[in-house]
Formats: structure tokens, C-alpha cells, sequence
């Protein structure tokens, strides 16, 4: 009998771990090296035209923060209590593109309109939880940056403007849709 249970509960816990790997999304965050993977996502374009991504940088004590990369560019500008450069321990946003969208939000109503939705986790501030990516078109091009989509009374959106940090009350926040996973229809 203990052995029929044994195999019994080796079976039960690898059912559940085949489960919980299904219900993960298939996108991730590649180490960023200076070259642009093939899949990785693209977050708008600068204004020049040329693509823009979207990033994750290490901020010493601060956490993991959005950021915007640009190709062949090894360092990235962090919006973090000011501006912080980062030049090593910086990720790139990889998956399958047309499974991600954006949906225009607003600091006001950021968690009413995210009800039944996935938003992509762009990383987290230390000791107050997960950050949204976002984006909006400044001065001629998109600027990427992080959405505190922890806090419900002050979901801003924050990113760098020529060096200087930024924030707004509205922007467009990055969804993504799993066709396995969808709840919305969309």
C-alpha cells in the first residue's frame, strides 16, 4: 500500500508542476548584452524612426525598474527618485509579439480598467511591490517607463526625459494576451 501511495503522490506532484508551468507566460527577460534578440518586443520607435525596446534594469537597493534600450546602446537611464544610469545587469522584454497590446490607462482608474486583464510585470520597487510597463509619445517619440500599478491612490507613470525623471497622470500600459489563458476575448 505505501508504495501504491508513493507513486501515487510522485504522480499527484508532477501533475501539478505540469500545471503550474502551463499557466506561465511565454515571455521573458533575456540578458541585454548591446545586441537586439530576434524576439525581442519593441515598444515603440524613437524619433528617428528607428525601434525602441522595452527593458528591465537592476537599481542597487532600489529594485527592478523599466526602462527604454535602444539598439546597440549597453547602457539605460533608470526613472528612480531621479535618474540613475545603469550599464550592467540590464534585461530585455522577449516573447511571441503579437500576443502583447497596450491599453491606455490613467492614475485614476488604473486597477478598475485592468479588471479580467494581464498586465506584463516589468519588474518591482523594493519594499513596495510590482511596476507595470508603460509608455507614451513625447516630443516625437514613444518614451518606455515604469507604471506603479502597486500603489491605487498614486498608479503614476514615470520615465526619462533627456535626463530628468518625468511623471504623468495617464499613459498606455502593456497587456499580454495567452490564447490558453484568455479571459478577456481579446
Amino acid at each position: 500500500m505505501s508504495h501504491f501511495l508513493l507513486n501515487f503522490c510522485v504522480v499527484f506532484s508532477l501533475l501539478i508542476i505540469a500545471q503550474v508551468c502551463a499557466l506561465q507566460e511565454d515571455y521573458f527577460w533575456r540578458e541585454y548584452t548591446g545586441s537586439i534578440p530576434e524576439d525581442a518586443v519593441v515598444g515603440g520607435n524613437d524619433i528617428n524612426g528607428n525601434d525602441v525596446y522595452i527593458g528591465q534594469a537592476y537599481v542597487k537597493n532600489e529594485g527592478l525598474v523599466v526602462v527604454q534600450i535602444y539598439p546597440g546602446v549597453k547602457e539605460v537611464y533608470a526613472p528612480m527618485k531621479g535618474i540613475k544610469k545603469v550599464d550592467a545587469y540590464i534585461k530585455i522584454l522577449c516573447g511571441p509579439r503579437e500576443n502583447f497590446y497596450w491599453r491606455p490607462v490613467n492614475s485614476s482608474n488604473l486597477h478598475l480598467s485592468l479588471i479580467n486583464k494581464r498586465a506584463v510585470v516589468g519588474g518591482h520597487e523594493d519594499g513596495m511591490g510590482q511596476i507595470g510597463i508603460g509608455r507614451v509619445s513625447h516630443e516625437g517619440e514613444i518614451k518606455i517607463g515604469k507604471v506603479n500599478s502597486f500603489s491605487p491612490e498614486s498608479a503614476y507613470f514615470y520615465f526619462n526625459d533627456k535626463g530628468t525623471e518625468r511623471l504623468l497622470l495617464s499613459c498606455e500600459m502593456l497587456l499580454y494576451r495567452n490564447g490558453s489563458l484568455n479571459v478577456t476575448g481579446n
